[in-house]
């Protein structure tokens, strides 16, 4: 849990400054869940430089509760959580000072979004927090006070966390494991959520040493708990903690989970690193003499027109294809009697096996399907769900090459090709992600491919 705040102080020498508004926004990852915002009386004057940044005036103050008056509620807002902010050195002096003076010691883990913003977000003009808002096409109302401020430090924060290929900030920041409990098992498991995305299994050196991705990601993570396999068994042994990571979308699951195993190398994963894990696929077979048609196969040159795991989920998807493009199983198989088939009869064919449908016209048919899933430029975002709210994830192609993905919530993000690389987590264009993209865009609706000129 984190503790999003930004602090507001008279100015003046180091250590005589006092507190004139403070934001805490209790964040748990991906909502809001608490908040506390308010005006402090610093029973002080307040620098007029202070005065006309901030527009908080010494009369707006006036009447405003005194520090040790919101000091148990700042306590308990931040219990067990992690401060985070831009600069948060400065606001975490500001408290323990304030807190010294009522001669209380406070204590809490920190992340500086400014330090995580140059490792992860390197050659941005500047990295102070309007001006690196500004290039991340995040929006700031009330810069300079306390709750604007924080809640644009809530913004980047969730932009650093997608950028953390490396978990470098969890890492960093010293997370505690939860504590034992009689029942491990229902303390791992619980709270989470029922949404898509990737968790992360921990073993008790913090090390991640499972990942895995669902479109429901409590059910899958109550499935491995539940199961009684020789592999499960060996991951529940080894997990002490479990986080996980919202995408929204099972698209950006997909191409983030590929990306992660192949930089973490979780020890409990199946090894894919020199293989793909996408072996299966529908190969279009073009015959220009007779029928074209659809083979299911595996480490062919050619590349597949779609791709899956098992042979199973080719079957079974080529099976939906032939029922709902009208195509002819007899001739797919390369049957050729003149007696119509069984789909005919039910109206999932058009009649090629027995020349109602001419070879020219189901062959036109069936590469048209094929070609659902090109490209359909050389620079285009693919859209889906975003994680919360109004927020959308998007994937980016440039130059017919996969080269990241992102969040946005506002159409300017996402206008420029510069706007887009300043929001977006860089990574590879590996063959399975290309067999997810293509995937994808088999069954993607017109509103969710943007054409970047």
């Amino acid at each position: 849990m984190y503790a999003i705040l930004d602090i507001e102080a008279t100015g003046g020498k180091v250590g005589e400054e006092s507190i004139i508004e403070i934001a805490i926004y209790k964040f748990d990852g991906e909502e809001i869940v608490d908040q506390f915002i308010s005006l402090v009386n610093p029973e002080k004057k307040i620098d007029p430089f202070v005065q006309k940044l901030t527009n908080i005036s010494e009369k707006m103050v006036r009447t405003a509760p005194k520090f040790h008056e919101v000091a148990k509620r700042i306590v308990e807002i931040t219990e067990d959580c992690i401060l985070v902010g831009h600069n948060v050195t400065f606001d975490y002096r500001m408290l323990n000072q304030e807190f010294n003076r009522l001669g209380y010691t406070y204590e809490r883990e920190w992340i500086d979004t400014f330090e995580y913003a140059e490792q992860l977000i390197p050659g941005m003009p500047s990295y102070s927090l309007g001006k690196l808002c500004d290039s991340l096409g995040i929006v700031v109302t009330d810069r300079h006070r306390a709750s604007g401020d924080a809640r644009a430090t809530i913004a980047l924060f969730k932009m650093l966390m997608d950028k953390d290929n490396q978990k470098i900030i969890t890492k960093k920041s010293g997370i505690k494991s939860p504590k034992k409990v009689n029942n491990k098992y229902e303390k791992l498991v619980e709270n989470l959520p029922n949404k898509p995305g990737l968790f992360y299994f921990y073993n008790s050196r913090k090390e991640i040493v499972f990942i895995g991705k669902s479109i429901n990601i409590a059910q899958s993570v109550n499935q491995i708990f539940t199961s009684k396999s020789i592999r499960h068994n060996r991951i529940k042994r080894y997990t002490k903690n479990i986080k996980f990571e919202l995408t929204g979308s099972n698209l950006l699951a997909s191409i983030k989970y590929i990306n992660e195993l192949i930089k973490i190398k979780p020890a409990l994963n199946p090894s894919i690193y020199n293989k793909s894990v996408y072996q299966f696929g529908i190969y279009f077979k073009e015959n220009k003499t007779t029928y074209s048609k659809f083979e299911i196969g595996k480490g062919r040159k050619t590349i597949p027109f779609l791709s899956f795991i098992t042979k199973e989920e080719a079957e079974k998807k080529l099976e939906k294809i032939m029922t709902n493009f009208q195509l002819c199983q007899k001739i797919n198989k390369g049957e050729k009697d003149h007696e119509s088939c069984f789909g005919y009869t039910v109206n999932t064919c058009k009649g090629a096996c027995i020349d109602k449908e001419s070879k020219n016209e189901y062959n036109a048919r069936i590469k048209s399907i094929v070609e659902k899933t090109n490209y359909p430029s050389d620079n285009f975002l693919i859209v889906s769900k975003g994680r919360e709210g109004i927020e959308k994830s998007f994937i980016v192609i440039e130059n017919g090459v996969f080269v990241g993905y992102g969040y946005y919530e506002f159409h300017h993000q996402i206008n420029t090709m510069e706007r887009i690389k300043s929001i977006m987590t860089p990574a590879d264009d590996l063959p399975d992600i290309k067999a997810i993209i293509r995937n994808y865009l088999f069954k993607a609706k017109e509103n969710q491919i943007i054409v970047i000129s």
